[in-house]
């Protein structure tokens, strides 16, 4: 067993990366953990922490290896960072397992959804591993995501993981007749979440539609090697401007550019303001576009936003909304707000502000509020917007940074989940892709192909949101989190020497 312990940890690792998007292995989720948690059977909490550290390094590579094509170093302390998460999580249940083997299954679970909750709420704001999102093909296994989000559909696979667990360690089903029966209950989990998938999909698609909305998304596909160009700055506006005014001839009622469509300050440049809203005068379409906006400060310095703001035919005022999730290591350094030290680390990160306030913009009948690329990966954030009245979701992105990477479909397939966690429909606009639009069950509607210049004009059915999740939150990550404290101080309370049971140096 000594020697082939890492290769079941290097096995779940890999079989982890492989559920998730852009491959379509997805339920593969459900059993890609068992050889980890095998593999520290019996082990000392030291050695355990080594192998979920390993599993995290290789798990979270795999996952996000093209954050170095933005900066390398942010990359290795991304991937460093969540390896300890995992980590951490088979130290602490190596020592509870001993002693107390169900508190330590209900350990794991509880401790990974605390983290990936708690993220959301820090500068270390990197949700990306949630396991919830490697079933984002399959739309009836995440229809359950209206109850509880994101965080339900992780739970209810690990929860799985460890009942087939349970049925093959004798440490948990010391009678082999009695293995069939965590089996049969994690086989009832999965149809459970099956069944009410399809009955929701079903349901959801026979309602009628009180009204529609007809919305264009511009896909500019501006290049890197243009799109900070103030030289070439004529091509990105004659190419926006051409593609808005074909999808306005096909009906479009509302135009969407993608995040930062423009290499202008446009909001403090008369002059390319002006030549904006005179377009959008033109058409009679209302226009949202990503800007980078600034402001200055007591001092006279400059604090720069990636915003977003609304343009509204005949009238001079705009909405303005700025990005409160900044990616870290890539927009910010974390905590570089608050100790002014970090400020002075140079990783070639962009060095925004956060926005400090939720907009909703308000459009006649349709209000709707705008996710900036990175902020659509967090559910309790998005459930703000819905609750504040928007009837549908926005997200502007622009991932042309990591080339032709898997990024492109983790990333899009994230807006898939706030979907159906809202039921609402969410539209996205990306300047080399995926632009889609998706409906409230999580179907997409139409999507557009990666580095095209292309536009898409969806009808969409603005509505407000009624799920159970909008209402309660995050419940379940709240509640994990106190399950886990106890976890954790029953873990500390115990002296019990700890003996290598099954791995013999």
């Amino acid at each position: 067993m000594k020697q082939i312990r890492p290769y079941f940890v290097v096995i779940s690792a890999v079989l982890t990366f492989l559920s998730f998007p852009p491959f379509t292995l997805g339920p593969l989720i459900f059993i890609s953990l068992v050889p980890l948690l095998y593999a520290v059977e019996g082990l000392a909490p030291y050695r355990a922490f080594k192998y979920g550290f390993l599993w995290g390094v290789i798990f979270f590579l795999g996952l996000v290896y093209y954050i170095g094509l933005v900066t390398v170093p942010g990359m290795i302390a991304t991937v460093l960072i969540m390896a300890l998460i995992p980590a951490t999580a088979l130290w602490i249940y190596s020592r509870l397992v001993i002693r107390w083997s169900l508190l330590a299954l209900a350990f794991i679970p509880t401790y990974l959804l605390t983290w990936n909750w708690l993220f959301t709420k820090s500068d270390l704001n990197y949700p990306w591993g949630d396991f919830g999102y490697a079933l984002s093909y399959n739309l009836p296994l995440v229809q359950a995501a209206d109850i509880g989000g994101v965080y339900l559909i992780s739970l209810a696979i690990i929860v799985v993981n460890l009942l087939i667990l349970a049925s093959i360690s004798r440490r948990f089903t010391k009678d082999e007749s009695r293995a069939v029966i965590p089996r049969l209950v994690a086989a009832m989990l999965i149809i459970s979440l099956y069944s009410y998938g399809v009955m929701r999909i079903t349901h959801l698609r026979k309602e009628t539609a009180t009204r529609e909305l007809a919305v264009g998304l511009i896909q500019g596909n501006i290049t890197k090697d243009i799109k900070w160009d103030r030289g070439s700055l004529k091509i990105s506006f004659d190419r926006y401007f051409s593609l808005s005014r074909r999808a306005v001839d096909d009906g479009a009622q509302l135009l969407i550019w993608p995040e930062t469509a423009l290499p202008t300050y446009l909001a403090q440049e008369p002059q390319n303001m002006a030549l904006v809203t005179a377009f959008v005068d033109s058409i009679g379409v209302p226009l949202l576009t990503g800007v980078v906006y600034y402001r200055t400060d007591p001092l006279g310095g400059y604090i720069f936003y990636n915003s977003a703001i609304l343009l509204e035919p005949g009238k001079d005022e705009y909405q303005l909304y700025s990005k409160v999730h900044l990616v870290p290591m890539s927009e910010k350094i974390p905590f570089s707000g608050k100790i002014r030290k970090l400020k002075e680390i140079e990783l070639g990160q962009a060095n925004f502000s956060s926005g400090e306030t939720l907009t909703e913009f308000n459009l006649d009948d349709f209000d709707f509020s705008t996710l900036i690329c990175f902020e659509s990966a967090f559910p309790g954030y998005t459930r703000q917007f819905a609750r504040l009245g928007a009837k549908f979701l926005v997200v502007i992105t622009n991932d042309m940074w990591f080339g032709r990477t898997s990024l492109f479909e983790q990333h899009a397939m994230m807006a898939v989940l706030r979907a159906i966690e809202n039921r609402l429909p969410v539209v996205r606009a990306a300047n080399t892709g995926i632009s889609m639009a998706i409906d409230k069950t999580g179907q997409a509607l139409a999507r557009s192909e990666i580095f095209q210049e292309e536009y898409l004009v969806v009808k969409i059915r603005p509505e407000s949101s009624r799920s159970i999740y909008n209402r309660i939150g995050d419940i379940i990550p709240q509640t994990s989190a106190v399950i886990a404290m106890f976890c954790l101080i029953i873990a500390f309370l115990n002296k019990k020497e700890y003996i290598d049971e099954t791995y013999v140096e």
